[in-house]
């Protein structure tokens, strides 16, 4: 009789979420977390804003190399503005102000890469899914 035979499995690899990944690419290549945490009380302005120059510079490399970020409306800030009827309301934010200040504010969507996450689910359309920053516009 033979002896039988064992299998052994592999463990699973640690299943990490996009918004850690990313998270941790920020904090590997920028030190964004190090800024974001540090109390900034002791430094004067002038040496919060040195640091923040290197940090925002290279955050804006890793946002580059990840996503392609493109505005949702390509109109300059503070342009005017027409929604559409039935306009999609995760691509913009409709705000009340009285007087009117500012017709509209800088929005942010992805073109590329992986805008979904397993902890993250956005509701709409798949192009809802990819808005990181809704167009504000004021009325």
């Amino acid at each position: 009789m033979s002896a039988p035979t064992v299998r052994i499995e592999k463990p699973k690899p640690p299943v990490r979420s996009d918004a850690i990944t990313l998270l941790a690419t920020l904090q590997r290549e920028t030190r964004f977390v190090d800024l974001a945490q540090e109390s900034l009380d002791e430094y004067t302005d002038a040496q919060v804003g040195a640091a923040a120059r290197d940090v925002l510079r290279d955050c804006r490399k890793v946002l580059e190399r990840l996503f392609d970020l493109k505005p949702v409306l390509e109109k300059a800030e503070g342009a005017a503005v027409e929604v559409p009827p039935g306009f999609d309301a995760a691509r913009f934010r409709l705000a009340a102000t009285w007087p009117a200040s500012r017709p509209s504010a800088a929005a942010w969507s992805i073109t590329a890469g992986k805008p979904r996450s397993a902890t993250c689910r956005p509701v709409g359309s798949d192009r809802s899914a990819r808005v990181v920053a809704p167009a504000e516009v004021e009325l």
